[in-house]
């Protein structure tokens, strides 16, 4: 294994590898033009680690390529998920907590943009390229596999979910033709569907599991011009639009219609819609009218059943607030049948992204929420070519925000938090870090810490010995896990030690 570090970038170790006589060991997650010390570990037994002294050194890193060089990111605060995963439509990204750049994918000339990603436990990535298939890279950037759909009825878009059988679930496009001439259209009007599709890359088999003609009657609607920036590419009309897919704590399936502006839960076995607050035949009413959403993204039912997702507000009325962007909670009450915001996040001023961006929930109760898009490509406003990632907390308060600028204009589709390493590498606890993440020693030498890495309980009274810390507690619900060590530094008997989450609170005593 290997350990590298730099004053700035933090102190890392790579998994150990397998004997071999020649050993290749990935680094990754460096920032560029950077220098690290490194040095090289090998197993001694007893899950002990042996640093020769002839086995280190220093390196430098390369610089980022010339379209992500150019951009200038502005942060405040401090991200409680060790590492971001973003896309900026021909690059995947890795983000730090501190808003550097750490990983780099740069999609080959000519080739669609990134649509959703998803990760495997080997750090592989798979990401969805608009329209066409599916494209796998490993966490080294190598391109190593495409997986496309060949069924002429349909066409895989905007999401998909990988199933613990190898078989993809997937949204998928299908057309077909209707007479429209009662509301002044054609007598052959195309129009685009949804279907969900599961189909195995492997064999290449795909069945068709839903279908939205299934379920609803085909009404165009009749206020055009509203519709017309979501609604239609060419005379060709998107009816449904669906933009994201999830499963719900009781397995059924989340689904998000940008067109018909609603969410829609589809129970096990797709033979039933369960639930569809919003647009068209909506079963949930909406008491104060501003807790509508409009062309929405990324919805997800939550543990406690609410939904969270990004209100693009595409067409908001004036009465409802306009058009402004914000990440929303609602909370259905199935009794009263009713929809109620019970959370957002609504920058000020309002940030209006028409397409694309996303909302997720973060392990901690924390929000990721990404403005997808520059006010200029939205709204027609002067030029301005900055995109927004923001933390927040339960307040709907920011706790970190990166605002990224370049001198073209910027896209990103979806930003994803929670992910503690890119490729099993642990980022190790160092006395600088620790004191970065305190609220300031006490008179009685207690103080609050919040993590940003991973690390054991055991690890963290050494590097903090200088403060005079040697306990350390964890609240989980009403009780307390703690860990403490004597004067000389042993461990108190009945103390027990544990793993400590990033974006966890500790409290911390002498």
């Amino acid at each position: 294994m290997i350990e590298y570090e730099n004053d700035e970038a933090g102190r890392f170790r790579t998994p150990l590898a397998p004997v071999a006589a020649l050993q290749r060991i990935p680094v990754v997650r460096l920032r560029a033009e950077t220098t690290y010390r490194y040095a090289v570990g090998v197993d001694a037994g007893g899950g002990g680690i042996v640093f020769p002294l002839n086995g280190g050194g220093e390196f430098t890193s390369g610089e980022l390529p010339k379209r992500l060089a150019g951009l200038e990111a502005r942060v405040s605060g401090r991200s409680t998920s060790p590492l971001i995963l973003a896309d900026l439509q021909h690059s995947i990204l890795y983000w730090e907590d501190e808003g550097r750049i750490v990983w780099y994918y740069e999609t080959p000339e000519g080739t669609m943009g990134v649509g959703a990603v998803t990760r495997s436990e080997d750090g592989s990535l798979l990401r969805e390229s608009q329209r066409c298939c599916l494209r796998e890279i490993t966490a080294l950037s190598q391109h190593v596999a495409e997986f496309a759909h060949h069924d002429e009825g349909v066409r895989t878009h905007h999401d998909y979910l990988r199933l613990a059988d190898g078989r993809i679930m997937s949204l998928a496009e299908r057309d077909i033709t209707i007479d429209d001439s009662a509301n002044g259209g054609d007598a052959e009007t195309p129009v685009t569907l949804d279907a969900i599709i599961l189909w195995d890359p492997a064999s290449g088999r795909t069945e068709r599991v839903w279908d939205a003609l299934d379920f609803w009657e085909l009404e165009l609607p009749g206020e055009r011009v509203v519709w017309e920036q979501a609604a239609w590419a060419g005379n060709r009309f998107r009816w449904t639009h669906g933009n994201s897919l999830s499963f719900g704590p009781e397995g059924d399936l989340i689904v998000s219609f940008r067109n018909r502006r609603q969410v829609v839960s589809i129970g096990p076995g797709f033979g039933s819609i369960e639930w569809e607050p919003g647009g068209p035949g909506s079963d949930y009413a909406f008491p104060d009218p501003t807790d509508r959403f409009y062309g929405q993204h990324t919805a997800t039912e939550l543990p406690n059943g609410n939904i969270l997702m990004f209100d693009n507000g595409l067409e908001r009325p004036e009465k409802e607030g306009g058009l402004y962007s914000r990440a929303l909670e609602l909370r259905l009450d199935d009794r009263a049948r009713t929809a109620v915001k019970a959370w957002e996040y609504r920058p000020e001023p309002d940030f209006y992204a028409s397409q694309f961006g996303s909302a997720y929930r973060l392990r901690n109760g924390n929000t990721l929420v990404n403005f997808p898009v520059p006010p200029s490509i939205s709204s027609g406003a002067a030029d301005d070519t900055t995109i927004v990632l923001v933390e927040a907390d339960a307040a709907g308060e920011e706790v970190f925000r990166l605002d990224l600028s370049a001198q073209a204009p910027l896209q990103r589709y979806r930003a994803y938090g929670d992910i503690d390493s890119i490729m099993g590498e642990t980022r190790l606890p160092s006395a600088e870090g620790l004191r970065a993440g305190l609220s300031g020693i006490g008179p009685d030498q207690s103080a609050m810490w919040r993590a940003g890495f991973s690390a054991m309980a055991s690890e963290l009274p050494a590097a903090l010995a200088g403060e005079g810390v040697r306990s350390l507690w964890l609240r989980e619900g009403p009780a307390w896990r703690g860990h403490g060590v004597d004067a000389g530094g042993r461990g108190i008997p009945g103390s027990a030690d544990f793993a400590v989450m990033p974006g966890a609170e500790l409290w911390l005593g002498g």
